[in-house]
């Protein structure tokens, strides 16, 4: 088992936000990035440490690249810079309000296996709708999830509805960018079943005791860490 490095004395000072440094970025690199950046915001939104600086914030970049990622991932080169500009946005969100559980299980399972590396934007990409459907049975992450919904122009008639809409609009943004529904079909199954599951209660302790799982909105045991890795894997409805 591998394990980050992470330190708030190697966090830049300074960020260049040029556009022009992601122009040549090939399509599968601009496709995890932004589905990592979107996660960030969405994310920093729901933690239980966002306040009113972080809430506007994440929801400007949450409405960018809602707009602009999928252009800018067919070679569109004002979408993509105006993505450079909303994954800073994201940043500046939750490097305050600090992340949750996606970005746990991310950190957690991106060089856990043999068969080779889950790049750390696809596995937030994968797990983010599973863990959105996780946090709502919380009534206050439903209502915030509800707000990027709306924010979003997506339609429903109770928080609910709204929650089910933004999970299906992250599935079909990932399905525009071709990124896999679950672990399982990662690079066409190199993440091995067996091993998976055989790893899966280290993973999921590991995963419950990363940084960013206290500020997730909703607490969660190891076991059912286990159960929602487990959805990530098979792409199996979140029913807990």
């Amino acid at each position: 088992m591998k394990y980050p490095l992470a330190d708030f004395n190697i966090t830049p000072d300074i960020a260049i936000v040029d556009p022009d440094l992601a122009e040549t970025m090939p399509q599968k690199l601009t496709a995890h990035t932004g589905m990592d950046a979107l996660t960030h915001a969405v994310e920093a939104y729901v933690s239980t440490l966002h306040c009113d600086y972080t809430d506007p914030l994440a929801l400007h970049a949450i409405k960018m690249i809602h707009n602009d990622l999928i252009d800018s991932y067919n070679g569109d080169k004002e979408a993509r810079a105006r993505m450079h500009n909303a994954q800073c946005l994201a940043g500046m969100a939750f490097s305050n309000a600090l992340l949750g559980i996606v970005h746990s299980m991310a950190h957690k399972t991106g060089a856990a296996y043999s068969g080779g590396h889950i790049v750390h934007g696809c596995a937030n990409a994968m797990y983010l709708p599973k863990v959105v459907k996780f946090n709502s049975k919380v009534p206050e992450a439903a209502k915030r999830y509800a707000d990027i919904a709306r924010f979003i122009d997506l339609k429903g008639n109770n928080d609910e509805e709204l929650v089910d809409a933004l999970i299906a609009e992250i599935r079909s943004m990932n399905e525009k960018l071709s990124i896999p529904a679950c672990i399982k079909e990662y690079e066409g199954g190199i993440i091995d079943e067996a091993e998976f599951n055989d790893k899966l209660g280290t993973v999921a302790e590991l995963a419950v005791g990363d940084a960013c799982t206290g500020s997730n909105p909703r607490p969660i045991t190891a076991a059912e860490m286990e159960k929602l890795l487990t959805c990530c894997y098979y792409d199996k409805e979140v029913d807990f």
